[in-house]
């Protein structure tokens, strides 16, 4: 019994000191913050699924703020929270060199190979074949796509609306977002009106945050040794099944003009087990193409694309609601531009949107969909203005959602005020301050076809419909702890009423 014990008890002792052998680690840096509890640090809402990520972060924002930089840990780990947007530059633009990994890695098996998550070398390959298919000629080429997605959308919101008028805006959203993804970004027609829905439907619910993230913060590098993934089976399954479908029915004439396109040309070298020599100057290194790398970027596509449209929609759909007002502004300029392109629908009329891109805008900034940006320094980096002079390994979170709910940068932030983002106001705010898409060289490759994705779907449901609250819509949202993106927590539920232009 006392060998029992002792061996408990030292087994306990060990514990202690491997949960919180870091818990030192920012004070003896003299960088402020909040106190860790044993095991989790300050992590014990996220990691018990009572908190969002972002929300966490937003929370220990707020109470330090006379602080540039906080100290936080995410279960054992120490990284450094960002408050400051000079010093998010430094990190994201100046000297990007010193901070170009993620940090955060996972098997290449469970798509940890994607072009998010990626390590430097082999972000710098996928970047320079898939930044081609996002230039302004072949956003246009796709254009008709997605405003036949537009029609297919509106066609079906007018015939169920006569039903009823009120619906769950993210479940209806879904249906255009992942029809117009399937489209313009895989070449692949999805009737996503009939049954056909139930199988992304499901696909939604896999995108959810499992524990694997919360272990590997324990033990860093666990996931990626024991070829772990923080995706569940399902994702993975998926994501090689879109490869898989692609590959075979994807039209023979798309060639680049999408991201199947790059990924079937791709996967033709994959014999040769590495990328061609780079045509521009830059010295790219080689990468082994297998199906795991290719259905990563298949992943990675399908969840920024489908993902950010569905949940934009639907907040900008809650906040044109809540502010006629805006929605009325808005009308007037779709109604102008269709009258002035004689109600033909075309890119160009589109660009012409100015006020649509200035509610895009503000529908992300008071909800940017990423919970967090997350560097890891490459080598020991002075933190301007600080005293700070961070260790190499050392991890950084930078959290759009406090920044760009931060009264030093904006005003009356739980305001919606698309003026926000009028030229002028543009130019006097620190161009840090919106984070939404990233900054720099990692930022967002797919920013244009979200603002093209995203302002055909708003165009057609306002050229038809008026929307409303009703005694059913939240007055407040609140996000789903599990989910990876910032999903609503409960429905949102609005009504669509059909409108005379």
């Amino acid at each position: 019994m006392f060998l029992i014990v002792f061996v408990f008890g030292f087994l306990c002792l060990l514990s202690l000191i491997h949960f919180t052998t870091n818990f030192n680690y920012w004070k003896n840096k003299n960088v402020k913050g909040p106190k860790p509890i044993f095991f989790f640090g300050n992590f014990m809402d996220v990691a018990l699924r009572k908190m969002h990520m972002g929300m966490l972060y937003k929370e220990i924002y707020n109470k330090y703020p006379e602080e540039k930089v906080v100290g936080i840990y995410r279960m054992t780990s120490p990284t450094l929270l960002i408050r400051d947007c000079d010093i998010v530059k430094q990190v994201l633009i100046k000297n990007f060199e010193s901070f170009s990994d993620r940090g955060t890695y996972f098997s290449s098996q469970g798509l940890g190979q994607n072009i998010f998550h990626s390590d430097t070398d082999t972000w710098k390959v996928l970047r320079n074949r898939f930044s081609s298919v996002f230039t302004t000629s072949k956003l246009k080429n796709l254009f008709h796509l997605v405003n036949a997605c537009g029609d297919h959308f509106v066609d079906y919101v007018e015939n169920i609306t006569m039903k009823q008028t009120e619906q769950d805006t993210c479940r209806l959203f879904l249906k255009y977002a992942v029809g117009a993804t399937m489209s313009a970004v895989f070449g692949l027609h999805v009737d996503t009106y009939n049954d056909n829905i139930r199988l992304f439907e499901e696909v939604d619910k896999y995108f959810v945050a499992n524990f694997y993230r919360e272990i590997d913060l324990l033990f860093p590098g666990f996931v990626n040794k024991f070829n772990l993934s923080f995706l569940t089976e399902e994702t993975i399954k998926f994501a090689h099944q879109i490869v898989e479908i692609g590959s075979k029915l994807v039209h023979p004439k798309i060639d680049t003009s999408n991201v199947m396109g790059v990924i079937n040309n791709m996967r033709k070298e994959q014999d040769k087990k590495q990328v061609p020599e780079p045509t521009d100057d830059e010295k790219e290194p080689s990468i082994e193409i297998t199906d795991d790398l290719l259905a990563a970027q298949a992943w990675i596509s399908y969840l920024a694309s489908y993902g950010n449209n569905t949940l934009s929609l639907t907040y900008a759909m809650y906040h044109l609601a809540n502010n006629p007002d805006v929605q009325e502004k808005l009308y007037t300029e779709i109604d102008e531009v269709l009258e002035k392109y004689k109600d033909k629908f075309t890119y160009e009329a589109l660009k012409e949107m100015k006020y649509l891109e200035m509610v895009f805008n503000e529908t992300l900034r008071m909800h940017p969909l990423t919970n967090a940006i997350i560097r890891g320094a490459n080598k020991a980096v002075k933190i301007e203005g600080t005293d700070l002079i961070l260790d190499k390994g050392s991890d950084i979170v930078i959290s759009p959602y406090s920044i760009q709910h931060d009264e030093k940068y904006w005003p009356e932030p739980e305001r919606f005020i698309p003026e926000r983002f009028l030229p002028e106001n543009v130019l006097n705010r620190h161009p840090c301050a919106f984070l939404s898409f990233g900054a720099g060289r990692r930022s967002c490759l797919g920013s244009r076809l979200g603002h093209m994705l995203y302002g055909v779907g708003v165009v057609k449901i306002l050229s038809k419909f008026r929307v409303k609250t009703t005694k059913n819509t939240v007055r407040s949202i609140k996000y789903d702890a599990w989910r990876l993106l910032l999903t609503p927590e409960e429905p949102i539920q609005l009504k669509f009423v059909p409108r005379e232009r």
